[in-house]
């Protein structure tokens, strides 16, 4: 038996296990022969993206130069000019995408009469909103490659907990949601987070030009609010009670999960925004 298929074999009966106790109405779905949408391929593309984040990060931390402290433009032919190019052309594509997954869900949910107020009709055999929330999943891992850059570039402040535990945990989780809550109520985490993540690569892209960039911190501000709206939806559902879709456990699971990015992204904007900011003003004080 090959190693792959001990690891499906030791993998699926636990997404299996996953489903029977979050969602039991959706052990089996039309959403479970869609391409990745197995337990051992989401589970396996989410530890190759942990394993290179621990191996290769030690290996690059050992064997880099000092970084110089002075930014120049990059030369053609090196590979920051190469990885200049591939940042260039991933945050267009990312921009573009995560804009067209807005727009696409706010058409979805106009079509079909969705509003913010919980417990929107879903259809589990016929779901208008399964093919985009399939995209979505699949957009984080290309979100992936925000790590990638991070590594290969080297700016060890951007790999911290909360990157590497936000890319790794929200793929899992929309592996759930593909699995069990596909249509309905969960538009709004797409609409939300395709607007967002339209900005934040904006700014990304924004950033391989400049890093003066005075709408940074709204930028922070504008995910915890994300994250809020998510988590009153979240209650919203659990109070009024919507049947088998959204499943009560897997909103149960996701308010936590949401309060859990909220508290991090929280922590990173006091830190940077707050008292970073204190002590940068002391410093500067101290300076003139």
């Amino acid at each position: 038996m090959s190693l792959w298929a001990q690891f499906d074999a030791w993998a699926t009966p636990l997404g299996d296990e996953l489903l029977a106790w979050a969602a039991p109405e959706f052990t089996t779905s039309i959403t479970m022969e869609w391409p990745l949408a197995k337990f051992s391929h989401a589970l396996a593309i989410a530890l190759t993206y942990l394993a290179f984040v621990l191996i290769v990060t030690p290996i690059m931390k050992a064997t880099a130069p000092p970084k110089s402290s002075e930014e120049s433009a990059p030369k053609a032919g090196t590979k920051e000019s190469i990885l200049y190019a591939l940042s260039f052309g991933y945050n267009i594509v990312q921009v573009m995408l995560c804009s067209y997954m807005t727009i696409h869900a706010l058409v979805l949910a106009s079509r079909n009469n969705y509003s913010f107020w919980p417990c929107n009709a879903a259809s589990p055999n016929a779901p208008p909103m399964g093919e985009l929330l399939w995209m979505f999943y699949m957009s984080k891992v290309l979100d992936f490659m925000d790590t990638f850059f991070i590594i290969v570039k080297r700016s060890w402040k951007q790999l911290s907990f909360l990157h590497v535990y936000h890319h790794f945990t929200i793929f899992l989780f929309y592996w759930l949601n593909l699995r069990s809550n596909y249509d309905g109520d969960i538009y709004l985490t797409i609409l939300l987070n395709g607007f967002i993540h339209s900005i934040m690569y904006t700014y990304y892209f924004v950033s391989l030009h400049t890093k003066n960039i005075w709408w940074k911190s709204y930028l922070t501000g504008c995910q915890m609010v994300q994250f809020t709206i998510m988590m009153v939806q979240a209650c919203m559902i659990l109070f009024k009670g919507c049947g088998t879709m959204p499943p009560p456990r897997v909103v149960h699971m996701y308010f936590y999960y949401i309060g859990s990015l909220l508290f991090l992204f929280a922590n990173f904007f006091i830190k940077s925004y707050l008292t970073g900011d204190k002590s940068k003003g002391k410093k500067g004080a101290k300076a003139n």
